[in-house]
């Protein structure tokens, strides 16, 4: 995590357990918690919205929207916001259904999130692609999601236990 403490530029670092760090001559602490991120599925008639991944992790994978939830922000704010930021819609009925540890790594840093899933309804497909994040949004129906091409252990995980329940 850190080479020298933030505080007094030690480098007597005790890390513990991947998520605190203890500087040996300040006393300083840093906790490394878990992020929130979310992650929904989205109906629309009787089809889903999966996105083609546009960068990494997992480029050129598949995702659903989402992403990490902002401070001082609900878990739903997020999932608003972040499919108004991907798809450029809004959605309704949004209905949280469970969570999954996950593992982001990103420009070298590896975070820890716990993922929380929702299922929601759109109205309309009137797209607009947030282009440096989003390479393509399409409408699939059930059977076309193929749950091993998804790039997050996380959501293949969601699917693999959810999908059936979410979709009858």
């Amino acid at each position: 995590m850190f080479s020298y403490c933030p505080q007094c530029k030690s480098d007597q670092l005790e890390y513990t357990k991947q998520k605190r760090t203890h500087c040996l001559s300040c006393g300083f602490v840093f906790y490394q918690n878990t992020a929130a991120a979310v992650a929904v599925l989205v109906k629309f008639e009787n089809r889903f919205i999966v996105l083609k991944r546009g960068r990494n992790p997992g480029k050129g994978m598949l995702d659903l929207p989402g992403g990490f939830v902002d401070p001082g922000e609900s878990a739903e704010a997020g999932c608003h916001r972040e499919i108004k930021e991907e798809l450029g819609i809004s959605v309704q009925n949004i209905t949280y259904v469970g969570s999954c540890p996950n593992i982001y790594p990103y420009k070298g840093v590896t975070y820890t999130t716990c993922d929380l899933f929702f299922i929601a309804e759109c109205i309309d497909t009137n797209f607009v692609r947030q282009i440096d994040e989003v390479d393509e949004i399409l409408l699939l129906e059930r059977d076309e999601i193929k749950i091993e091409l998804f790039a997050f252990e996380s959501i293949r995980n969601f699917l693999k236990d959810h999908f059936t329940e979410v979709t009858a």
